[in-house]
């Protein structure tokens, strides 16, 4: 009778942990980073930031005036399905690599460096856009449902439209914008351990801030008449158009067939699915990160699917007369979208079927706002400090620096939250509030242009990742790619068509690749050299015990 091999005991904490940084040193790189995610923090920052009380939210409107309610109903399980398929080929590869350079450092070693600084500039980009969207729009919430408020009962008057020292270039949006991202630097400097444990919280308060939403409107909902509109109906509902600056017309959505208006509603969904990237870019931070990593991508995408269309599906159900909310005029009609320049659809939804208790919930969804713009910046500043690692970014021996104290990249953190701020402005200032659309966009395309090049890669690439992965889709793989890379092509077509008139979104994106075209070729192509290691096991070692001690001598002062 044959003897069975004896059942090896599970690994501790503290191996898994080694064989973390074994991984790490594998890929090149010293452990300068804390470890200490566990799996539900790595999932928690890509749920955080996809934050269905964010994205969907926001693009509400812009998603009703081109689809109707279908935009919600249909669009979003559409979206969520291609969304899954871009996931899950991202997870496969993050097994393989579990490293902050995440995208960047995948195209480098399934091509070429060049590849990868293409990836890189395309995810920057994007991560820079998509905190400046999420902040941007958090701060006009955090307004709208709490600063307002307090301010009133005190006899002042403050809100998004306030004009700051006078200026119509500095409004109270933009202020209160730079307010958060002062309370998100400082979070996100004062280390992992705040944020990770921040974005746990994150996960249960947008999970039961929905449960209370969809509750209410189901269970006590005032009675009110609601939308005399099927929350199935697919169809354009904006009226109001405008010209472009060049002389074509573009506008508005009733003007387009319903099929292609009904394609531009899904940025509502799929602007939402960006940021899961997340997962990987924390994976240095991450206990059992080849493992947690993945299943940290494509989960967070999967719950937010199902958790994502139960608010949804509440919200549509229950709109008020849709006479009131689009093609009105804010002055008269205090139910009227801001897509016409009121307020949001979801806030006056709340409002309208709930009463005080909509204003209350209106004000979690500006906290659930808020906790996403946290994580993101966290995942931006990690991805930033990885290319910078590799001297891919302008002034990378100062980017790459970690903080001693925090183990956490700092300075690029300070950077990210700089420039997020500084393209808000500038968006604000050549689109006013319709500045959201312009960096809610970008973001889409660029980080989408981010996850496309890999995954591209990894049906025509260097196949040596196969053989680390350990999150498989087997004979699937490349199938799932394939339609994944398909979906990506689409999408840039949709959403960098200028839409109602608005072409800045086509400028701006057209203006950022000339840039990178011209630093490519008059720098980076003969100048950059991609993730190449360098030192050896025992450099790493060296590197990794200079912060031990650096983190004991500022313990014992």
């Amino acid at each position: 009778m044959a003897q069975q091999a004896p059942q090896q005991a599970p690994k501790s904490r503290e191996e898994i942990i080694q064989q973390d940084v074994h991984d790490l040193h594998r890929l090149g790189y010293a452990q300068e980073l804390f470890r200490t995610m566990g799996g539900f923090s790595n999932f928690a920052i890509s749920f955080s930031i996809i934050s269905i009380l964010t994205g969907a939210v926001i693009l509400f409107d812009y998603g009703l005036a081109w689809g109707g309610p279908a935009a919600s109903t249909i669009g979003w399980p559409l979206v969520s399905i291609f969304t899954l398929l871009i996931a899950a080929s991202m997870a496969e590869i993050a097994s393989a690599y579990p490293t902050a350079g995440g995208l960047y450092y995948w195209s480098s070693r399934m091509k070429s460096k060049d590849w990868g600084w293409w990836t890189a500039w395309f995810n920057l980009a994007g991560q820079i856009a998509i905190v400046a969207g999420i902040d941007f729009a958090a701060a006009s919430f955090v307004n709208s449902s709490i600063v307002t408020p307090i301010l009133a009962n005190f006899g002042i008057a403050y809100g998004n439209g306030s004009l700051i020292f006078g200026s119509s270039l500095v409004s109270g949006q933009l202020l209160t914008m730079a307010a958060l991202m002062a309370i998100q630097l400082g979070l996100n400097v004062g280390g992992i351990r705040i944020v990770a444990f921040l974005n746990d919280m994150s996960v249960w308060w947008h999970i039961g801030t929905v449960a209370v939403i969809v509750g209410a409107l189901f269970l006590i909902s005032s009675g009110k008449a609601h939308a005399d509109i099927s929350p199935f109906a697919v169809g354009p509902l904006d009226k109001i158009g405008s010209a472009s600056p060049f002389g074509f017309n573009l506008g508005p959505a009733v003007g387009y067939a319903v099929p292609f208006a009904f394609l531009f509603s899904l940025l509502q969904a799929q602007w939402t699915y960006t940021g899961y990237d997340a997962s990987a870019h924390v994976a240095e931070e991450t206990v059992g990160a080849r493992l947690s990593s993945a299943w940290g991508v494509f989960i967070s995408v999967a719950v937010s699917a199902v958790v994502g269309y139960i608010v949804l599906f509440g919200l549509v159900t229950h709109l008020p007369p849709l006479d009131q909310i689009m093609n009105c005029d804010p002055t008269k009609v205090a139910l009227c979208s801001q897509y016409y320049g009121g307020n949001a659809v979801v806030f006056s939804t709340l409002s309208y079927n709930l009463g005080s208790l909509g204003d209350v919930l209106g004000a979690a969804i500006a906290v659930a706002m808020s906790l996403c713009g946290l994580a993101s910046i966290a995942a931006a500043g990690r991805m930033l400090f990885a290319f910078s690692r590799d001297h891919g970014a302008p002034g990378s021996p100062w980017l790459r620096k970690v903080s001693h104290r925090y183990r956490t990249p700092a300075n690029a953190i300070v950077a990210i939250v700089v420039f997020s701020y500084l393209l808000t402005n500038a968006a604000f200032i050549a689109g006013s509030f319709t500045a959201i659309a312009i960096v809610t966009a970008i973001s889409t395309i660029a980080l989408y242009w981010a996850y496309g090049v890999p995954i591209f890669l990894g049906i025509f690439g260097n196949q040596e990742w196969r053989d680390h992965a350990v999150w498989k889709l087997g004979r699937f793989s490349k199938l799932v790619a394939g339609l994944a890379c398909l979906w990506i092509v689409l999408i840039s077509v949709l959403f960098l068509w200028p839409t109602s008139g608005n072409p800045w979104t086509l400028i701006a994106y057209v203006v950022f690749l000339g840039f990178l075209l011209v630093y490519y070729f008059a720098w980076a192509r003969g100048r950059f050299k991609g993730p190449i290691v360098e030192v050896g096991e025992v450099e790493l070692t060296e590197i990794e015990q200079e912060f031990e001690h650096a983190a004991e001598e500022i313990a014992g002062a």
